[in-house]
């Protein structure tokens, strides 16, 4: 079981990540971003405060690691239509 810091410490930085990402592509009305189900604590308001502000909207969808592999080896993930941004473990992106 993870800890709870190394939840919000992935947290954060999933939610920097998708930030400065999400700024970069002004131009989008509407972003899809898949997530790793870990780290929904610190997706949620980040997506929240980044529709407030920059008016765009956000459709987060959760999966497991192993489904998260399982869409980006189908090369789901990577059609705009199921996500734009994609968080997840380190090693399984790589």
């Amino acid at each position: 079981m993870m800890s709870r810091n190394r939840i919000v410490g992935q947290s954060i930085a999933g939610a920097g990540l998708l930030a400065v990402w999400l700024v970069s592509s002004v131009a989008a009305a509407e972003l899809a971003v898949l997530s790793a189900g870990a780290i929904e604590p610190g997706v949620r308001p980040a997506a929240a405060a980044f529709e407030k502000q920059a008016g765009h909207t956000i459709r987060v969808t959760f999966n497991t690691a192993p489904q998260i592999r399982k869409r980006m080896a189908d090369g789901e993930a990577w059609d705009v239509e199921a996500g734009d941004v994609v968080i997840a473990p380190p090693a399984m992106i790589e």
